[in-house]
């Protein structure tokens, strides 16, 4: 399954605005967003598996904690690797049509609240249980006629109780009023299984890969 490189590409663009980096540029046959955070130093991300120019980068790459990121299944990418590489979980590009999560409004457990904030093209949700404390939160990144969602997290002692469901509707009612009809993710396992039931459906595997610390 092959991944849309403009899509991809977009997608990067939004994840850099929602994680406060610079944009993507192109370097090495790919995209890389330069993180300089103390868990990532940064990323390349290639939408194709191109198999020269993954090679080439990983012989280079002398470093853990700078990451290549690529839309292709692990079995695909592992063996362009030198020795001393890892293979993290799998993820996946996941695509939907905004409307598809919009077939019911969110619904909350008692005494819990749901807020949204903007902040220029990047909507945030929070749900907050009744003793005030945040249990839950996403956000979106408005793209132009698509949109991103990122960071749907809920908390541990919260799981299972449909508070992720909540903030994915609200955020995509959120993207309705601004007249977006698609929607892009990156998922885990398990936020595909949850994304599924939601209407998304797969664009293709996405493979990190890293340097051994």
């Amino acid at each position: 399954m092959n991944a849309d490189p403009l899509l991809i590409a977009r997608w990067a663009e939004a994840w850099a605005i929602s994680r406060g980096v610079a944009p993507p540029v192109s370097r090495e046959g790919g995209l890389y967003i330069h993180v300089a955070s103390e868990e990532q130093v940064g990323r390349y991300i290639f939408a194709t598996l191109d198999r020269d120019a993954i090679r080439a980068l990983a012989a280079k790459i002398d470093r853990p904690r700078l990451y290549l990121k690529v839309c292709a299944p692990a079995s695909e990418v592992a063996p362009l690797l030198p020795a001393g590489w890892e293979v993290a979980p799998p993820g996946y590009m996941m695509t939907a049509p905004v409307a598809a999560m919009l077939d019911r409004p969110f619904a909350l457990p008692a005494g819990y609240s749901l807020a949204t904030t903007h902040d220029g093209p990047v909507t945030f949700a929070h749900i907050r249980d009744p003793a005030d404390e945040e249990t839950a939160r996403g956000r979106i990144v408005a793209m132009g006629d698509l949109v991103v969602f990122d960071r749907i997290r809920t908390a541990d002692a919260h799981q299972r109780h449909g508070l992720a469901t909540a903030i994915m509707r609200a955020l995509a009612a959120e993207a309705e009023r601004q007249s977006i009809a698609d929607a892009v993710l990156c998922a885990t396992p398990a936020g595909r299984a949850l994304y599924e039931t939601l209407g998304w459906s797969l664009h293709s595997d996405y493979t990190t890969v890293s340097r051994s610390p």
